[in-house]
Parts: C-alpha cells; sequence; structure tokens
C-alpha cells in the first residue's frame, strides 16, 4: 500500500480563511478516532491486498493561542500470499492563528522503517511564502503562489458552506511529502444535511458529544500534486463537515484502491480562551 496522502488528510479533518478578511469559523477542539477499510463499494478494490486501519486526529487550540493538529494514521495490509505489510503516519502541525506561520513534522513508517519525513517550518512574508526545512534535508525555498495552511483550508470550506458556495479552489501547503509539495485542492461542497442519520453509530457518538444541532455538509476534495493540469487526482476525500471542523463519513479514494472511514469515539476537548 501506498503512503501517498496520510500525511494531508489528518491536516484537512482538522477535519483544515483563504484571506484574512474572512469571517473565522469557531473550530472546536476534540479527540476523534476514525477505524478504516477496504471500500467495498469500488469495483477498483478487487485488485487491492485486504486493508484495514485506524487514525487518530487531535485538534486544539484558539484563534489567538494558534493551532495544533496531532495525527496517527495507521494502516495494515495483506495480500493473496499472507505478506503484510504496516504503514504508520505521524504528522503534528501547529498554525498561527492569525495564518502567518506554520511549523510541521511529518513521519511515515513501513514495518517500522522510516521512508518519508519532512520537518520545518514556513511564514508569509510580503507576496511569498518562506519555508525553512531540516528535514528531509536543511533547504530554504519560497512559494510565492497564494497558499492556504491546513487550518485556514478548513475555515475557507466551512465560510464556503455557509454562504452556500458549491466550489472551493485553494493550493495547500501543509509541510508533507518532502516537505516542498504543494497540493491544488478542488472542492465540492453539497448541500446542507437536514439532520444526523437516525440509528448510525456515527450519529449516535455525535448527538453524545453534543453537536447533533450543528449545520453540516457533505464534501468531496480532490489533490492535486502538479497542479491543474493533472487529468487526475493524487488522490480525493469526501467527508461530512460540522461547522465546528469535525468530520465523519471518510472515504479516501487512491485511485487504484479507497478506503471508507467511520468515526467510532469522539472526544471534545476544553476550549483554550483568549487572554
Amino acid at each position: 500500500m501506498s503512503a501517498k496522502g496520510l500525511i494531508g488528510i489528518g491536516a484537512l479533518l482538522l477535519a483544515a480563511a483563504p484571506a484574512a478578511a474572512a469571517p473565522s469559523s469557531s473550530l472546536a477542539a476534540h479527540r476523534a478516532i476514525y477505524d478504516l477499510v477496504l471500500d467495498q463499494s469500488n469495483e477498483d478494490n478487487q485488485a487491492a491486498p485486504d486493508i484495514s486501519g485506524r487514525m487518530v486526529m487531535e485538534f486544539t487550540g484558539s484563534a489567538c493561542a494558534g493551532y495544533t493538529t496531532k495525527v496517527r494514521f495507521v494502516t495494515e495490509s495483506a495480500d493473496s500470499d499472507g505478506q503484510s505489510q504496516i504503514v504508520d503516519s505521524r504528522s503534528d502541525l501547529f498554525e498561527a492563528g492569525d495564518g502567518e506561520s506554520l511549523t510541521f513534522s511529518n513521519e511515515t513508517y513501513t514495518d517500522n522503517a522510516i521512508t518519508e519525513e519532512s520537518k520545518g517550518s514556513a511564514k508569509r512574508e510580503s507576496s511569498e511564502v518562506a519555508v525553512a526545512l531540516s528535514k528531509p534535508e536543511a533547504k530554504k525555498f519560497a512559494i510565492r503562489n497564494k497558499v492556504v495552511f491546513p487550518t485556514e483550508q478548513m475555515e475557507a470550506l466551512i465560510n464556503a458552506a455557509k454562504s452556500g458556495q458549491n466550489f472551493v479552489n485553494l493550493d495547500l501547503y501543509d509541510g508533507s511529502e518532502d516537505g516542498q509539495t504543494v497540493f491544488t485542492t478542488a472542492g465540492i461542497i453539497g448541500h446542507e444535511a437536514a439532520a444526523d442519520p437516525a440509528g448510525d453509530s456515527e450519529g449516535g457518538i455525535i448527538k453524545s458529544a453534543g453537536i447533533s444541532g450543528l449545520r453540516h455538509w457533505p464534501v468531496t476534495i480532490s489533490y492535486f500534486k502538479d497542479g491543474p493540469d493533472d487529468s487526475e487526482p493524487y488522490y480525493t476525500m469526501s467527508f461530512v463537515v460540522y461547522e465546528n471542523g469535525i468530520g465523519r463519513s471518510l472515504k479516501i479514494n487512491y485511485g487504484d484502491f479507497s478506503l471508507t472511514g467511520k468515526l467510532t469515539k469522539l472526544e471534545m476537548l476544553p476550549a483554550q480562551p483568549c487572554k
């Protein structure tokens, strides 16, 4: 199984204001666990190995203190010959509340051996974003096109949904891959859902967390690694997002296979007040 996209999805699930003037959404501090399995509805998965996994995501902070996101995403795959592989991706991000800076540390292990890592920081400077990497090697470079960081992406998505927009196209930098990748993203927002599904296990978790009365929308976001000229997305994510940034009913399509993710535990964490 390829590890592509595993870091980026954690950033998006902040469950993740393109412009400083955009009204800020109130993102809730929380810890969420998602169980993942191979999507049985996808015919392309018939040739894929059996895959299962779990993602744990913790989001804390505030607009004045900044936002911290910690994600661990572990999958195990087994082919028809009984050969198994474990991919363990870990991400730790801190984003300033004003969206001016980002620090990141990303690691991916395959069968306990590190196969990909990036560590560094990004800071907005006039018309560009200055990036300083310490891993995989020391390097400095500038991103000159307009990009958003992960929390900004989520705020932009929610603000667009609230205002009735159906499309959100943004360039995203989250420090994943080798730390030098800028993703072009194309988001589609569906109609606001009238209610949570009755009798559904995810609906019960949402109700127990006290957020079932919040507005929520189905969204699909495609990630392109080489710009809009790509014929196929690097990967595509579909999920239901609530107006406080919490997501459920996840589906990740990598092209040659796809996974579904069900929210199995949700813990609302104390908000970090502004002083």
